[in-house]
């Protein structure tokens, strides 16, 4: 892998590793009280390795949803990359390298790369028209991510939440 990819590969693994416990709160009700912890999941990171993501069961009546989890900094709901690695290729497509020399930057393949830009182009026009900010929460963890993950997952995968 060529060394800026390698490198963001590595950065991203060490921020989700440093940000594994978050501060619980129920995406869909707001419920901060009455959770318990209720299992995990285990989640690849960026380079392969395995992390546990704890799920919680929200013991408010009235929550749509019964389980949650809360993920960690760098990692989005469903997709296997990184909002930092998208907006990535994004940025590498839209300066005119062909999709070819990105699969060989990013060690990837073909259909993947495709999809990955598809992706980033519709995140990036989600973003843009839900948020009032110009940049993307990558390599910044905060309050911002629990929130944004939430309105991603509910803007991208609303089948989840039905």
């Amino acid at each position: 892998m060529p060394r800026t990819w390698d490198s963001l590969i590595t950065v991203l693994s060490e921020i989700t590793r440093e940000n594994c416990v978050a501060l619980a709160c129920c995406p869909h009700c707001g419920n901060r009280h009455t959770y318990i912890k209720w299992g995990f999941y285990s989640r690849y990171l960026f380079n392969d390795e395995l992390i546990n993501i704890q799920r919680f069961r929200c013991d408010n009546d009235l929550c749509p949803q019964k389980t949650f989890s809360i993920l960690p900094h760098a990692l989005l709901p469903i997709i296997r990359a990184s909002l930092c690695m998208l907006m990535h290729v994004l940025t590498m497509y839209e300066q005119g390298e062909t999709i070819a020399k990105i699969v060989r930057h990013t060690d990837s393949n073909w259909p993947r790369m495709q999809r990955w830009i598809k992706k980033a182009l519709s995140i990036r026009d989600w973003f843009r028209q839900e948020y009032d900010i110009r940049s993307f929460p990558c390599l910044s963890p905060g309050k911002f991510w629990a929130p944004f993950t939430r309105d991603f997952t509910w803007a991208f995968y609303p089948e989840r939440f039905r």
